[in-house]
């Protein structure tokens, strides 16, 4: 699961500059909009101390675009079913207040849509009963609060020219309790997590388990193997169903269907 910062940058500028004009609306908390802007102000050096890892998704998987540009003729596409929460590796404790779930979010490319969802979420968190004003009463980790929203604000925010890429954004945030690992890449070493599936109960909620033993899969739906079309494609898509099934996965696998050549 990538760990790219730099992708984030964009978001913050998108808040930073709603900021600058933002009125609170009427009955706001003062000392929420204070510390909801000390947070923007210094979330360049925040993502830098806690990282998010981001996975990328679309939810339009026959753009040719997506498979000439992240996978050639040894590329696959993992479908996840829809909205599953995942936990990455040694998380530990359960999902306590005030970390948040870990959240699936639709990725915004208007400008304008993108600055009233800005908006609308910086009043919604300092209104009156909003959960950084509650917080703050109630002393709970008030700017870690605001430090994870604005993570997953400006983790759904892309510029207009990626709109064709349909995406959804699986975000979580660095905690105390999470493994990172490290892998090479030609841009320097780039620092994941790995990511296991969870399960849901309807007495005790979101449940996973991280051990070797017992570990909860991910929610895999099915698979595409990328172009080209043919015979390659045919023994692409018997190899990764012999795979999934190796490791305990009966789904669809199939074809990407595009006469792309690449």
């Amino acid at each position: 699961m990538l760990n790219d910062a730099g992708e984030m940058l964009y978001g913050h500028d998108r808040v930073l500059n709603v900021m600058r004009g933002w009125m609170p609306e009427a009955g706001a908390e003062s000392s929420a909009v204070e510390m909801l802007k000390a947070a923007v102000e210094v979330f360049e050096r925040t993502l830098v101390e806690k990282p998010l890892f981001v996975v990328s998704a679309s939810k339009s998987p026959d753009l040719l675009n997506q498979w000439a540009n992240y996978g050639d003729s040894s590329g696959c596409a993992v479908g996840l079913k829809s909205m599953s929460v995942l936990v990455s590796g040694g998380k530990q404790g359960g999902f306590n207040a005030p970390a948040a779930l870990p959240l699936w979010l639709d990725v915004l490319y208007d400008r304008d849509e993108q600055d009233a969802h800005i908006a609308a979420l910086l009043n919604e968190l300092v209104a009156p009963e909003g959960l950084l004003t509650q917080a703050i009463r109630f002393e709970t980790q008030a700017m870690e609060l605001a430090e994870q929203n604005l993570a997953m604000l400006v983790a759904s925010l892309k510029h207009p020219g990626f709109k064709a890429e349909d995406e959804v954004r699986f975000v979580t945030v660095k905690e105390s309790d999470t493994e990172v690992h490290y892998r090479p890449s030609p841009r320097g070493i780039v620092p994941y997590v790995r990511l296991l599936g969870t399960e849901q109960s309807e007495t005790e909620g979101v449940q996973y388990s991280t051990s070797a033993v017992d570990k909860i899969r991910l929610p895999i739906a099915g698979v595409r193997v990328g172009p080209p079309e043919g015979a390659s494609e045919a023994r692409r898509v018997a190899s990764m169903r012999e795979f999934l099934q190796a490791n305990g996965y009966a789904v669809d696998v199939a074809g990407a269907g595009i006469p792309y050549l690449p």
